[in-house]
């Protein structure tokens, strides 16, 4: 038995327990519980990802069959469209065919009232006329949009076996920047050299010819004018509107 010595502070002993593999627990514990943690973080994030693709994935098939539906309906909208544009064509093909016929029948009645005006006057001129009138008149498009031919026919009754002389004046008149403007067919045709053209025949007499329009001139209509050279004879004048035949 050991001893007390006075004046000396006494310390208890006490025996604790040897464990060397407690603290290398607590760090594996630690470990493993922060290993845990990632792991389900980890698959936590998979996860949402996975559902995130499927959504992504649902969404692009979803868009895809919209995109196809609407590729199938602008292919019908096309071929709607083309189908349309060839009836459409169709038709204006019909039209402008029915038009052309159209005019050429104008055209052609036109001639046969103007024939019928020629011999007329040729066998019943009018009173006052000395037999002279005008047989026929027409103005005809060409190539050219400004271009345009002219026929003017004047004629004596067949009773008549007078050599007739004279002259005859022929007047575009219309409108050039708005303005009235009267241009006579010796300004408007090379194949004219005066105002007066004369006139000489004893049953008809054909004139005939090109004119050109100025750039900026609408015309409006044709004014001519036939007189005898001696003081007694005839006296014509007669206005035609601008009726264009097609050529």
């Amino acid at each position: 038995m050991a001893k007390k010595v006075k004046g000396s502070k006494q310390y208890r002993m006490k025996v604790v327990p040897h464990r060397p593999f407690s603290g290398t627990l607590s760090v594996i514990g630690v470990a493993l519980l922060v290993l845990a943690t990632s792991a389900a973080a980890y698959y936590a994030g998979q996860h949402h990802l996975r559902q995130g693709l499927d959504q992504k994935t649902r969404e692009y098939d979803t868009a895809q069959k919209q995109l196809d539906k609407l590729r199938s309906e602008n292919e019908s909208l096309r071929l709607r469209a083309a189908t349309a544009e060839q009836s459409l064509t169709i038709g204006e093909q019909a039209g402008e065919k029915v038009r052309a016929e159209l005019v050429a029948k104008d055209n052609r009645i036109a001639e046969l009232k103007q024939e019928i005006t020629f011999y007329r006057g040729l066998m019943a001129p009018a009173d006052g006329s000395d037999g002279v009138s005008i047989g026929r008149f027409s103005i005809s498009q060409t190539s050219d949009q400004r271009r345009y031919q002219y026929k003017l026919l004047v004629q004596q009754s067949t009773t008549r076996h007078n050599v007739v002389s004279g002259n005859a004046t022929f007047t575009v008149v219309g409108s050039q920047d708005g303005q009235p403007k009267r241009y006579p067919l010796s300004a408007l045709s090379a194949q004219v050299d005066s105002e007066k053209i004369p006139l000489r025949f004893k049953y008809f007499q054909n004139i005939e010819g090109e004119l050109q329009l100025p750039e900026g001139f609408e015309p409006e209509g044709v004014e001519l004018s036939l007189k005898s050279s001696g003081r007694k004879g005839f006296n014509i004048e007669q206005r035609y509107g601008w009726l264009v035949q097609k050529s």
